[in-house]
């Protein structure tokens, strides 16, 4: 096979050897410093964001919202926060400020995390570029650790996500925490979550995170808070509003240039939280998590300065703002990172996301390293009519995938919903019937008291549940292999979600206290899956049957806790799920909450360590 390499570039690899740099073009450093790994994530995310930029037009997140104009006025006197260069005492610059939506594209009164993003500018006239770009959401916490536990999110359906936060209840918290519904933007506290590193005149560094709060105190920081009615909120931009709900489209847009002109204005209050930076680098990781808040108690948020907003911004104007959350400086810089599973990853990798989408969405040409940056993952973007040239002509389909007939929405409301409800709970009650009269019968013949024999009902139950759960397998699913394709909408997707119902019954009433054992590696085998239970394999993780016959779990082989192994994925093309196998070789070892995604192998004796990400098709040693 013929490989052609470009000029000046340096590659890795023999077989598909891949570019690592191009000596000619100008580098960007956060993409030099990445692992193959964290290029591989970054550059499918990117990859796919930049498709829906270009699909759409328009930001990806936060589309709608308003701006406005003022100025920020830091307090004569800061008790807590060493001298500082810019966060000074006294101080006073210029902003821009635009609140915002996630994902409501067309409806304010949609439940949403709600945003604030803050410019703040030089007051030198002479001086174009601004100092800082601050991006703050509601809720205290994000969701993802990592940039690639991000990227697995935006991949996994609703039934992974679910499995996922019975084990890390505070992502689900972070979830509904970030949700706000508001009469309008001005009312809420904004946070960070992600911290940067602040560098103060004495030579001293700390993390610092940051919060904006309304300057009235009567606004707490639950105002607008949305209670929790389920395990997680559905997709955000699609909930409905209220059928009684007559309040116009836009009214929180309109609340806020009405308040902005009003002559009380609209202000806020600046907040910091700071720490000491770490000596230990398993503990900065810890402080750099933006799923978990910082303790109130022991770091608690303060005032540096107040906001005035005294001037709206058009929309044209708005739309022409390129917030760029990697602005930094010597005294506040972004927290680097080598390795999507680090903390820091989130703001670092985020950073090149927001960088290429914006270019792309105002039409101006991409650099070098970027455009070799999306040519190199795995997902092609068609970038005709950009500014910059591509080979990538694969266009982007104008066909919604997810469209389905009415009867189809009906049926998915209705029976679909009852039938996933209904039949687990009563194939299990059936398993429970004949072992209940067993015991019932031997107490009334043998005189032992009921609670003796109800251990043995639990242990018969669970193993008929686990049969059973195995029957209804291969009657419902069937075997699925490596390359078959299925509408989303199809009978065959009907039937393996119902099972799943099953499946996740059966392995909450008695399977998942089997997980490690020989027993729950027969009952894989039972699935469909390939493995040597008998040969030293050990599998403590039920996310590792999902698609029980893709998985293959050679001799010694090891998953451990909550690892989930993924035989399908959706890809949004042409509403179709595609099915892969997943290989964990001899020896090989899946950490704790590690996620694999189809096509998968992890080589003789390989690891693919605790909360990784193995993209499709990846090979790890």
């Amino acid at each position: 096979m013929i490989q052609v390499l470009q000029t000046g570039g340096v590659f890795v690899g023999s077989t598909n050897p891949v570019m690592v740099k191009n000596t000619i073009h100008s580098f960007d450093d956060r993409i030099e410093e990445m692992d193959m790994k964290y290029k591989k994530v970054l550059g499918n995310l990117a990859a796919n964001f930049a498709g829906s930029t270009l699909k759409v037009g328009s930001r990806y997140f936060h589309r709608i919202g308003a701006t406005g104009k003022g100025f920020i006025k830091f307090y004569d006197q800061i008790p807590n926060l060493p001298d500082h260069l810019i966060f000074s005492r006294g101080k006073h610059y210029p902003i821009i400020m635009r609140h915002s939506n996630c994902l409501s594209s067309d409806d304010d009164a949609r439940l949403d995390p709600r945003g604030a993003v803050i410019r703040i500018l030089s007051n030198d006239p002479k001086e174009k570029s601004p100092l800082l770009d601050l991006i703050l959401k509601t809720g205290n916490a994000f969701h993802a650790r990592t940039i690639g536990d991000f990227a697995a999110w935006l991949v996994c359906g609703a039934a992974a996500r679910e499995e996922h936060v019975k084990h890390a209840p505070h992502i689900r918290d972070a979830m509904w925490g970030s949700l706000r519904q508001t009469e309008s933007y001005t009312v809420l506290h904004y946070y960070s979550n992600i911290c940067r590193l602040f560098r103060f005149n004495n030579g001293q560094e700390m993390y610092v995170k940051f919060k904006l709060r309304p300057f009235d105190t009567k606004f707490g920081e639950d105002t607008g808070k949305v209670e929790p009615k389920g395990i997680l909120p559905p997709e955000t931009g699609a909930i409905p509003r209220d059928e009684n709900d007559k309040r116009p489209l836009l009214f929180l847009a309109d609340d806020f240039k009405r308040r902005v002109n009003s002559p009380e204005r609209v202000r806020y209050v600046l907040q910091l939280q700071i720490r000491p930076v770490p000596d230990d680098e398993m503990a900065r990781e810890i402080a750099l998590d933006c799923t978990k808040p910082w303790d109130e108690t022991e770091f608690p948020h303060f005032g540096v300065g107040e906001i005035t907003i005294d001037q709206v911004l058009t929309i044209e104007e708005s739309e022409e703002l390129e917030f760029n959350p990697y602005l930094r400086c010597n005294e506040v810089d972004v927290i680097h990172a080598s390795s999507c599973n680090q903390s820091a990853s989130m703001d670092h990798g985020r950073s090149v996301v927001y960088a290429i989408c914006q270019h792309l969405r105002n039409k101006k040409p991409l650099p070098e390293a970027w455009k070799i940056f999306l040519n190199q993952s795995d997902v092609k973007v068609d970038l005709t009519g950009c500014p910059m040239a591509a080979s990538l002509q694969k266009k982007v389909s104008k066909e919604v995938t997810l469209a389905r007939p009415w009867y189809v929405t009906l049926w998915l409301m209705s029976g679909q919903p009852f039938i996933q409800t209904f039949l687990p709970y009563f194939l299990i009650g059936l398993v429970i019937f004949a072992p209940l009269n067993c015991i019932f019968y031997l107490s009334k013949i043998s005189k032992i008291q009921m609670q003796w024999l109800l251990p043995f009902l639990w242990i018969c139950s669970g193993i008929l549940a686990g049969l059973l759960c195995a029957v209804t397998k291969w009657i419902l699913v069937g075997h699925k292999k490596e390359g078959d394709i299925e509408p989303i909408w199809s009978i065959g997707i009907f039937m393996d979600t119902t099972w799943q119902a099953i499946r996740t019954l059966v392995g909450e009433y008695y399977m998942e206290m089997t997980t490690g054992s020989f027993f729950f590696g027969i009952w894989m085998k039972l699935l469909g899956s390939k493995v040597a239970w008998d040969r030293g394999v050990y599998v403590d993780s039920i996310g590792a049957v999902l698609n029980p016959e893709l998985v293959e779990v050679q001799e010694y082989g090891s998953v451990e806790r909550e690892a989930l192994l993924f035989g399908h994925i959706y890809e949004g093309e042409g509403g179709k799920v595609k099915y892969g196998k997943i290989v964990v070789g001899q020896g090989g070892f899946v950490g704790s909450r590690a996620v694999a995604m189809p096509g998968v192998t992890v080589g003789t004796r390989g690891s693919l360590g605790a909360l990784s990400l193995a993209m499709k098709g990846e090979f790890i040693n």
